[in-house]
């Protein structure tokens, strides 16, 4: 048996009130979760866990492990808990001293031995003695089976990834706890299989797409954390395959660079395919500007995304075409053509664009005129 806290990457966005209540409740206090298997490494369902706190008090809570052999508690108060682990033909397994923080996702991993015969022999009389029973076989378990994901489109792909301004974490709904088979894993690809904190008590159903986004600071680094600037960058697709009230299992269908556990996950709405505006004319009176880049990167080359600071309520279209420029003497000087770029995503107050020619590195505080 295996057991070690899983340090959660609480993020700036998932402090916020504006989060979905069952999530904020589940933060307050801690959750256990594992996955229990057989001698041979099997997945074992129908095994039931019992969580008793060791002092008197909370009434101990039982959960059974699913089809996988995962099993997620309920929240839990932080303190010691004894974990026991019992399914019939199986040796019982009890671990103590099972310590929860505030917080923590606690994983607990078991491994159940098939349980040893007792055999008792009565002889009365002269009466031979019958032969013992046959021992009985070990349960052998399929391995897991890597679910079946419904295909995303290319050009619905083509929407996934790229740099944006933090939306403060109002659409994040859940993270992603562990890898199923590899709990120990911490970084993700595609094809995983994962867990996520979430599951059917906030509407989530099976097939459904999510985007897993990371928060990152940008600007002063050196800046308090209250006071710092944040960036986030898309990580890739995943899609949900199985459903429970609190957890759920998703295979990675996309990925724009690494996951990691500990990233939250959105909704994704796909946005429809992109057609280019009309060239139009540069507005170089009325410039927006670059904010930030890929990954919090402060410069920019060919077919990189960026972010600039102006959205829908500006005007920002998807698909409008963007003159990047510099002036050599400030905001009065001769304008200094550096790139053309085009916007990929857009929101209410920020757009993320592509670089498509440049003659010159594009850094964040360039001017960006929008054609109209």
């Amino acid at each position: 048996m295996s057991f070690r806290p899983i340090a959660l990457a609480v993020t700036a966005a998932v402090l916020l009130t504006s989060l979905p209540s069952p999530v904020a409740a589940q933060e307050e206090r801690a959750t256990l979760t594992g996955r229990v298997t057989d001698g041979s490494g099997g997945a074992l369902p129908g095994v039931t866990v019992t969580v008793t706190a060791a002092t008197p008090g909370p009434a101990p809570v039982s959960v059974v492990t699913d089809g996988v052999g995962q099993y997620l508690s309920p929240p839990l108060a932080p303190g010691s808990y004894a974990v026991s682990f019992s399914l019939s033909g199986f040796a019982p397994e009890t671990r103590s001293g099972v310590t929860l923080r505030a917080s923590d996702v606690f994983l607990l991993d078991a491994q159940l031995q098939v349980a040893q015969l007792t055999e008792s022999v009565q002889v009365v009389g002269a009466n031979p003695v019958p032969p013992p029973p046959p021992p009985v076989p070990p349960v052998k378990l399929e391995a897991p089976r890597r679910p079946t994901i419904v295909p995303v489109p290319k050009e619905v792909l083509a929407s996934v990834c790229g740099p944006g301004r933090s939306n403060d974490g109002a659409l994040s709904i859940g993270k992603l706890i562990a890898h199923r088979d590899e709990p120990s894993r911490r970084l993700y690809g595609n094809g995983d299989v994962l867990v996520l904190d979430v599951g059917a008590d906030i509407g989530l159903v099976s097939g459904q797409n999510l985007v897993v986004r990371r928060n990152f600071r940008i600007g002063d680094k050196g800046m308090p954390k209250h006071r710092a600037s944040f960036g986030e960058q898309t990580a890739g697709l995943i899609q949900l395959v199985e459903v429970g009230p609190l957890s759920s299992v998703a295979v990675v269908v996309y990925t724009c660079g690494e996951l990691f556990a500990g990233d939250t996950v959105e909704p994704f709405d796909a946005l429809p395919v992109m057609t280019a505006k009309g060239l139009g004319a540069p507005r170089f009176d009325d410039p927006a500007h670059i904010v930030l880049g890929e990954h919090g990167q402060t410069l920019g080359a060919a077919r990189a995304l960026m972010v600039i600071d102006r959205g829908t309520s500006a005007g920002a279209e998807r698909g409008q075409r963007l003159t990047i420029f510099r002036r050599a003497l400030g905001d009065r000087g001769p304008v200094q053509t550096i790139a053309d770029a085009i916007i990929v995503a857009v929101r209410a107050d920020s757009a993320t664009i592509r670089i498509e020619r440049t003659s010159d590195a594009v850094t964040v505080g360039d001017f960006v005129a929008l054609h109209r």
